[in-house]
């Protein structure tokens, strides 16, 4: 990886923001997405690594994720791309 751009942090869930150069020389960023948490009296630490790309779907995702939370209770979450998907066929 190359160096550090910027750091964001909520609770124990850090995203590092990579600024990175190719061979050729071009530059791209790149995300680390991580959690902390114990385990056996140790800190551990698990991470993903996600293009500039990759972020804006893993955002939808989670967004999703977060609807499907909100509105578990209610009984009344339909999984938006798949309602998508049959009103086009």
């Amino acid at each position: 990886m190359g160096s550090v751009e910027q750091q964001f942090n909520v609770g124990l869930v850090k995203a590092t923001v990579w600024k990175n150069k190719s061979k050729a020389g071009d530059e791209f960023k790149t995300v680390s997405l991580s959690k902390s948490y114990m385990k056996d009296d140790e800190w551990q630490n698990t991470s993903v690594s996600l293009g500039e790309d990759d972020v804006f779907k893993a955002l939808e995702v989670l967004q999703q994720v977060k609807n499907y939370f909100e509105n578990e209770s209610l009984g009344d979450f339909t999984n938006t791309e798949a309602a998508a998907e049959k009103e086009a066929a």
